[in-house]
Parts: C-alpha cells; structure tokens; sequence
C-alpha cells in the first residue's frame, strides 16, 4: 500500500498517455483503466486493501493531474510539433544550397569549381547538421523545462495527499480503538447476545439526540455510547456510522467470545440474536 504515491501513480498515466497518443478527452478513461488494473494486481498480492484509498487517489488524478498535464500539453504542443516536422535533409540541403549561392554570386562562379566546391560542400552540410541540433536542442529544452514544472506541481500535491492519508489514517485508527473500547465496555453488561441484540434495536431504532431521550430509553449500558450523540459532537449520518460500526465490533467480539456457538447460533436465530 505504501507504494501508492501520486507521484508515481502520474508518471505511469502521463508514460502511457504519450506512448499511445491519447486525445486529451480520452484521459479520464486512461486513469480509470490503470486504478481499475492496479487494484487487481494489489488484490492478487496483498490480502486486504483499502479500495477507497484507491478510489481517492483516482478522483484526485482526475481532479488535479490531469488539467495540469493537459496544460503542459497546450503549452508544449507548438515545441512538440515543430521537433517532429523539423528533417535533417532540409536543414543540411538549406545550408548547403544557401551558401553556395552566395558563395557562387560572390566568386564569380568560381567556386563551383570541384577543387572548391567539394569542401566547401561538406563544411555547409556540416553547418547545416549544427543548426539542425541546435534547433532541436531548443525545443527539447523548452520541453524539458515545461515536464520539470509539470513533475513539481505534482510532487507539491504528492505532499498535500500523503498529509491527508496519515491525517485520515491516524483519525480512523483512533477512533477505531475508541469504539472497540466502548463496545466492549457495553457488551460487559451482556451475558446473553440476544440481551444486547434487543437493547441495541432499541437503541438503533429512537437514535436520541437530546438526553432527555437517552433518559427515556432507560439502557443504562448504552449511556456512555449515547452521550457523544446528544452533545451535538456528531451529525446524524456520523451517529448512524457509529451504530453500524459498534454492530461489528459486538460481532466480533461475541464470536472472540464463543467461536464454536455464536456464528451458528446467529444463523439459526437471526431474529434473536441481531436487529
């Protein structure tokens, strides 16, 4: 998981975009194609991944990546082009011809002498082979300079997306621990899982966002769970996160507790023993 980077991510997208010349509006397909490829492979390697990470880190290449690589585009399609029509023969016959015109009209036609013209020939096309490899060198240049920006404003959201994966992660563990915590705080007061069952649909079902409400259910193993849910700490798409998350962690823990009874049980009697 850890060789998920951005920055990598992009230099195979933008690699493969330009080695199969994709049109700029098949780009969004170019990155669903690869995330849809690299969660097969990570799945074939690793035995649990995280495919929202994935799904982030997708909707962030289309978001951001790609305005910025078409950009590049825009800004280096006139190098780019012009690299490809430039032909050596034109710049090494140019020169050539050029200056042994001038030279001819200056001599008097003397120097389309063999003896004159046959080194003369060669210096020009050398010539003209420099300012072919000049040219080019310019254009590569620009090119250069305009794919270094491109790799910076990629590496400066690299940083931005790493810091939010580790806020993300370090957030969702602790309140992972935190709510294993509380589950089995609640699930001390239970001897019997259809007892916890019950309480829980109860609990589920009045979802209280007031104490007065809380009071009323009277489940005196839930108060310490309910309380973040009246102090207004929590939306009502949070609290319902909540509740199903204390729904696996009771699973859980009731199968730690009675591996051999407690799956088979459930199935038997789901009405019993689950909402």
């Amino acid at each position: 998981m850890s060789q998920l980077q951005l920055n990598k991510i992009s230099k195979d997208i933008i690699n493969h975009a330009e080695e199969t010349l994709v049109p700029e509006k098949g780009l969004p397909k170019v990155v669903d194609d690869y995330f849809i490829q690299r969660l097969k492979q990570d799945e074939m390697q690793h035995a649990e991944i995280d495919a929202r990470l994935y799904d982030g880190l997708r909707n962030m290449v289309k978001a951001e990546v790609v305005p910025l690589y078409e950009q590049y585009r825009h800004e280096t399609a006139r190098f780019r082009e012009r690299r490809q029509k430039r032909k050596i023969w034109q710049y090494v016959l140019g020169t050539l011809g050029v200056c042994e015109l001038l030279e001819a009209v200056l001599t008097h036609g003397r120097s389309i002498l063999p003896p004159v013209l046959i080194p003369t020939a060669i210096l020009y096309s050398f010539i003209g082979f420099i300012i072919y490899s000049a040219a080019q060198y310019s254009d590569d240049l620009h090119l250069s300079r305009a794919r270094k920006r491109l790799e910076k404003s990629i590496e400066g959201l690299e940083l931005k997306v790493q810091t939010d994966i580790d806020y993300d992660q370090r957030r969702q563990l602790l309140d992972t621990d935190i709510l294993r915590a509380e589950a089995l705080e609640i699930l001390s007061h239970y001897e019997r899982p259809r007892d916890f069952w019950r309480d829980y649909r109860k609990a589920r079902e009045a979802d209280p966002g007031v104490p007065a409400e809380v009071r009323a259910l009277n489940l005196p193993a839930f108060e310490r769970f309910l309380k973040f849910h009246v102090t207004g700490q929590y939306s009502p798409v949070a609290r319902q996160n909540r509740f199903d998350r204390l729904f696996i962690e009771a699973h859980e823990l009731f199968v730690s507790r009675d591996r051999e009874h407690y799956v088979l049980n459930h199935l038997k009697n789901p009405t019993s023993t689950s909402p």
